[in-house]
């Protein structure tokens, strides 16, 4: 193993969402369940954004795509647009849910609820996807079965820059990692990924911004008096962040 795979399966076990699964002892069901307001605040991050017109830029029309970690179409949903078919793979039947209702009327979206990466895939893919849900302490194993099962091209987005400094005061420091971690990796596995970064700024309520940090050790006030103290605050009681995104893409033919 690489301190690069040592370090992300540090930051798996001690920062994920996945860390809160195991410390409460409730399923990654139960976890979205719980964060009711999440596709609402991924509409006001402004997420994905233009990634979503680069990834279309570079698909074959007719194709089929594996979105996995689809959660409730964030890119299943606009990429069926351009997309023959897409398979949307997620864990949680609520997400799944979620986002076929919202994709009502769109006819080319199959939904799997199942985890990468011993999710059984049957159908041939083209593309996979994976935006944000690389959660897995085996990085390599998933990786590597996302390239496998590509025909096409494979597609990672991921963070770009450093933890929100929110973050260290609402959890103490922390391991962290960004898409440099998992390009040194593919690297390593012998593939060379082309990457693009896509800068967004948003404002959330304070309240969404207090429902993102409910597992902190911090008080709301405690919270609340940081971001005010810091400037993010504005009187109309919304937090200003800023955040940029990586996309990490091979358009390369892979044998199966």
């Amino acid at each position: 193993m690489s301190v690069w795979t040592d370090q992300w399966r540090e930051f798996i076990q001690k920062t994920s969402y996945i860390r809160h699964l195991r410390e409460r002892g409730i399923s990654n069901d139960q976890f979205w369940r719980e964060y009711e307001i999440y596709d609402d605040i991924l509409g006001l991050m402004g997420y994905p954004g233009r990634i979503i017109d680069r990834i279309s830029s570079l698909i074959h029309p007719g194709s089929t795509l594996l979105d996995i970690g689809a959660g409730t179409g964030a890119f299943a949903i606009p990429l069926s647009r351009f997309a023959g078919r897409i398979i949307a793979l997620d864990p949680s039947e609520h997400q799944l849910n979620v986002l076929m209702r919202k994709a009502r009327g769109i006819d080319n979206i199959k939904t799997v609820c199942d985890a990468w990466p011993d999710a059984e895939i049957r159908d041939r893919i083209d593309y996979t996807l994976a935006a944000y849900s690389l959660f897995h302490e085996d990085i390599e194993t998933f990786l590597r079965r996302m390239i496998e099962v590509s025909h096409s091209g494979v597609f990672i987005v991921f963070r770009a820059e450093p933890a929100d400094p929110l973050n260290d005061f609402a959890y103490g420091p922390k391991p962290h990692v960004d898409y440099r971690f998992l390009h040194s990796i593919l690297r390593e596995m012998g593939h060379n990924f082309d990457v693009e970064l896509f800068p967004r700024d948003y404002r959330l309520p304070i309240s969404y911004v207090l429902k993102q940090y409910r597992y902190s050790e911090r008080s709301p006030e405690e919270l609340t008096d940081y971001l005010r103290i810091t400037g993010r605050l504005d009187e109309s009681m919304t937090v200003g962040f800023h955040s940029c995104d990586a996309l990490l893409y091979t358009l390369r033919h892979v044998e199966s």
